[in-house]
């Protein structure tokens, strides 16, 4: 469905010629009306929001002053004047969004409206000026609503009967106001009264705006607050997922709108879904930056989103039914969801639609035809989604729903995966190496065909990834741990089953460990070699933690302030004649450890400094749980007077290097733990 179809274009048409019909008829003097057209206008800008959430402005009452005072070309005219404004308003004055077609349509409507109003009017002369108005406002209303009605159906789908016994009782607003109001103007018909009721009406409603003017912006600066802090929220999780939470919340105001959901309770609901993920920004980054689908763990600490965000709702707002509403947000229609498995109605309403509102952002973002959209949202009817909120769903409804879409695209994306996901493409790399490959057939029956040779464990996690992959119709990968071995799935689903990719990278990972203590050997014999034997290059830890003494003590490194104290815990252990005849030697080794904890801090988020003492040996054991240290950094250190670099030990190894009698290393990317050992400084006893 278009905004140009069959029915609007007549109504286009019928605008034009309203305005022709002025040009050529003439509105005769302006300074006569020009009064009421500015009352117009005044009461366009600052609308009154009715029940259902319609704006109501009151210019109806102009519009019919003109008509029984003037006639039906400066009624036009005041209809034009009011079209105006409210399109500008709505447009927020940006010239680029100021829609023509929808201007001229809304004007034929209105033309229209107006001609009605007019001819029951005239068949009324004669009788009370009150029964006149309240008839020409009766029908107008009336009239404008089955249009407005007629115009949504024909380019949103929106049912014919939506709203209608609350906007049936709205009708009475109008009608009441422009029964008392009109004939009040008509009798104090003059030029010196309408420039004093407009300036009196004009006065009257900037006090109220200056004194509402604060609250106002107040809760504006809240809703920003609040969308600025989702906007951080979405980009923590991912660039691309930026904008998603804004995208649900238009979306689900245009659902409540096809659903004919009680506005005064739209607000709450409307900002529920913009927020449904707020809990997301308590889980780890891993679990929410991984690609494909997540371990069964990973995704048992996935499902916990819902409850923190749950929890937070509650907190700040204490409204346990809008709380609820987003705890159950990823509730199935089946009884497959988290985190209650609820089924059919046992969900509460509200978080089905927010459910319906956030698949629907997913898939209008990933498939550009709006016809595949509907095909895989009515596939998940009945299944994940309740099919009765489905079928009010269209083409057209997405059609008009992606002008209002906001998606962030990315530069560089494809160029920074290299550096933000390594893991990720080694095991791209590593599945061109592998034990074997098998092709597997998930039925979406609960089974999984030809796996015999499989584990029970291996197979189960496939057979649930693979239900999944079924859900969200869409391919990814996952990798597998079982008995030793290590699999590399790849899903790809079609209409009723899927096809899942099993291959056995546990020799490419082998290889791949191979070449890492390969790697290490080389390093070990280089530094050596360049070292005299002095640093030791260990292949597992466990070197090192075989070599420590007796322990001495030790403290946590968490901050900066950390730094002094590990200086103070190492020398407070030397004997006080040693520090005294050596004094320079004890600053080296303060300097040492100070280089040692605050690398420590810099790359790495927690960790430890020891004391131990092993046959007169003094050993300081500094361990982290970084990422590491890159190996071909400490031949640089040792070779090149000053050396540094961000991701190296730098001047603090060279520190290290000068002052220890030995020094053992051991890295990876779980962390990094170096022992230095001073000879003779423990001679006497602590």
């Amino acid at each position: 469905m278009k905004e140009k179809n069959v029915y609007t274009i007549p109504l286009s048409l019928l605008g034009i010629a309203s305005l022709l019909y002025m040009g050529l008829e003439g509105s005769g003097s302006l300074v006569h009306i020009l009064p009421l057209l500015l009352l117009i206008a005044i009461l366009d800008l600052f609308p009154v929001r009715l029940l259902s959430g319609e704006e109501y402005s009151g210019s109806l009452a102009g519009f019919l002053i003109l008509l029984l005072a003037y006639g039906p070309v400066p009624a036009l005219y005041g209809i034009l004047i009011s079209n105006m404004v409210s399109h500008l308003r709505s447009a927020d004055f940006i010239w680029r969004k100021f829609n023509i077609f929808r201007l001229l349509s809304t004007q034929g409507k209105y033309s229209i409206c107006l001609y009605a109003a007019h001819m029951i009017m005239e068949r009324l002369d004669g009788t009370s000026i009150y029964v006149q108005a309240g008839a020409g406002a009766l029908t107008f209303s009336l009239l404008y609503m089955l249009l407005a009605a007629i115009v949504k159906k024909t380019i949103s789908g929106i049912p014919l009967l939506n709203n209608l016994v609350i906007k049936c009782k709205e009708i009475a607003v109008p009608v009441v106001l422009c029964t008392i109001i009109v004939p009040h103007f008509l009798v104090h018909l003059s030029l010196n009264y309408m420039v004093y009721e407009t300036i009196y009406i004009l006065l009257f409603l900037m006090l109220i705006i200056f004194f509402s003017y604060g609250y106002i912006r107040q809760v504006r600066l809240r809703r920003r607050g609040a969308e600025e802090f989702i906007r951080i929220g979405e980009m923590r999780i991912s660039n691309r997922m930026e904008g998603h939470g804004h995208n649900v919340g238009i979306i689900c105001e245009h659902v409540l709108e096809l659903l004919g959901y009680p506005k005064k309770r739209r607000v709450d609901l409307i900002n529920m879904a913009a927020i449904h993920d707020i809990g997301k920004m308590m889980l780890p980054l891993d679990i929410l930056t991984k690609r494909g689908a997540r371990s069964l763990s990973e995704e048992q600490q996935y499902q916990s989103h819902p409850v923190h965000s749950s929890k937070i709702v509650l907190n700040v707002s204490g409204d346990k039914k809008m709380s609820d509403w987003i705890l159950h947000h990823h509730e199935r229609y089946d009884g497959k969801g988290y985190p209650d498995g609820l089924k059919e109605k046992q969900i509460p309403y509200e978080s089905r639609i927010i459910h319906m509102c956030d698949q629907l952002e997913y898939l209008m973002r990933h498939f550009e035809q709006d016809e595949e959209v509907i095909r895989r949202l009515e596939n998940m009817s009945h299944k994940e989604l309740d099919p009765e909120l489905v079928s009010h769903i269209h083409t057209g409804t997405v059609a008009g729903l992606r002008q209002y879409m906001v998606y962030i695209e990315t530069p560089g994306a494809t160029e920074l995966t290299s550096v933000i996901e390594p893991d990720k493409q080694q095991h791209r790399e590593l599945s061109s190496i592998t034990g074997g490959t098998r092709l597997l057939k998930y039925m979406g029956t609960g089974s999984l065909q030809r796996h015999e040779d499989l584990p029970s464990t291996v197979v189960y996690d496939l057979e649930i990834l693979a239900a999944r992959a079924l859900v969200l119709s869409e391919s990814f990968y996952e990798v597998l741990v079982s008995q030793g071995n290590t699999y590399e799935a790849h899903f790809y689903p079609e209409s009723d089953w899927v096809a899942v990719v099993l291959n056995d990278i546990t020799p490419a990972l082998q290889y791949r460990e191979d070449m890492h203590l390969h790697t290490l050997r080389a390093y070990r014999d280089v530094i050596r070699t360049l070292s005299h034997s002095k640093i030791d290059i260990c292949l597992k830890s466990e070197e090192i933690v075989g070599e420590l003494g007796e322990w001495i003590d030790e403290m946590e490194v968490n901050t900066r302030a950390d730094v002094a104290s590990s200086r103070t815990l190492v020398v407070q252990h030397i004997p006080e004649d040693f520090r005294l005849e050596h004094s320079k030697k004890v600053m080296s080794i303060k300097l040492a450890v100070s280089e040692a904890v605050t690398n420590l801090i810099k790359h790495a988020e927690e960790g430890k400094v020891a004391v131990y003492q092993k046959s007169g040996c003094y050993q300081i054991y500094i361990t982290d749980h970084g990422s590491g240290i890159p190996l071909h950094e400490l031949p640089k250190t040792i070779l090149i007077s000053g050396y540094s670099s961000k991701s190296s030990l730098g001047k603090g190894f060279a520190l290290m290097y000068a002052s220890a009698d030995r020094i053992m290393l051991h890295t990876s990317p779980e962390g990094t733990a170096i022992l230095l050992e001073f000879n003779e400084i423990l001679e006497q006893a602590i």
